[in-house]
């Protein structure tokens, strides 16, 4: 009998993942796009739909999913990201999200990565520290929902002058 390929169970969480975080998001209002080829970060691109016209109000997606999340005293979650992807994140002037799915319960949760290091800016050392890795906290009330007002807010936000402490969202203001 000849070998072949065996499946895994990360194969199996992370397809999950990326069904659920589509489904996720209702098509009345956004446009999922699911990358393919080289992955540098970027798993998804959801693009906002608004008064059925489209603006360019985009929200770029890591994906992350898991069977057993690991919930904090608070009941919020923490997950440990790839630093290189953090900074890839924070390079972007698209809002860059990390969708955390909890594949068993079928929720997605959601961490918009720039507004994260803004409000915590000392996280910008622990970037620099020579780690590999970094524990991010996901609020267990950002959960991706039909009405989704704050991902919407998050998708026409631009940000400017990142990875570093000086990364900050773009106002009319700098024109």
């Amino acid at each position: 009998m000849p070998k072949l390929p065996k499946d895994c169970n990360s194969r199996i969480i992370g397809s999950a993942a990326r069904q659920q975080v589509h489904a996720a998001f209702s098509p009345i209002s956004w446009e999922y796009h699911e990358i393919t080829g080289t992955d540098h970060g970027v798993d998804c691109t959801v693009e906002l739909v608004e008064d059925e016209e489209w603006h360019n109000h985009k929200i770029e997606g890591q994906i992350k999913g898991t069977q057993t999340p690991n919930v904090l005293r608070d009941g919020n979650f923490s997950y440990s990201m790839d630093i290189k992807t953090i900074n890839y994140g924070l390079s972007s002037s698209t809002a860059f999200v990390l969708f955390y799915v909890d594949v068993v319960n079928e929720n997605v949760y959601y961490l918009p990565i720039q507004d994260y290091f803004i409000a915590h800016p000392l996280l910008f050392d622990k970037l620099e520290n020579n780690g590999s890795k970094l524990s991010v906290h996901i609020p267990k009330d950002n959960l991706v929902s039909n009405e989704n007002f704050e991902l919407q807010q998050i998708a026409k936000s631009i940000y400017v002058e990142g990875p570093g402490r000086n990364l900050h969202k773009y106002t009319t203001e700098e024109q």
